[in-house]
């Protein structure tokens, strides 16, 4: 079946999905056509995050279904170690 991928940007990539395929070999397409890594894409369908292990049939996607693709973004606080020479911590800090 052919889907509709759309990025932030209004591109819309279509591409070949069978129902057995995993989210992760979807992302892996979108890396072949965009060069984004699968590891930084986020597909949403119905408003819901796809998990890469599920498969396409797990969330109901049929032909011509659109699926949004945003960016993950990163999070999280900046952490700084402290080590002295014997490579023993000396402190942390968080930020």
């Amino acid at each position: 079946m052919l889907i509709k991928v759309m990025t932030l940007t209004g591109k819309v990539l279509e591409l070949q999905v069978e129902p057995s395929d995993k989210v992760i070999e979807i992302k892996t397409q979108i890396e072949e056509k965009e060069g984004i890594p699968p590891e930084q894409q986020r597909l949403i369908f119905s408003g819901k995050q796809m998990n890469d292990q599920q498969t396409a049939e797990d969330y109901k996607l049929h032909g011509g279904a659109i699926v949004h693709m945003v960016l993950a973004l990163r999070g999280g606080k900046c952490s700084i170690h402290l080590y002295n020479n014997d490579n023993h911590a000396i402190n942390s800090y968080k930020m």
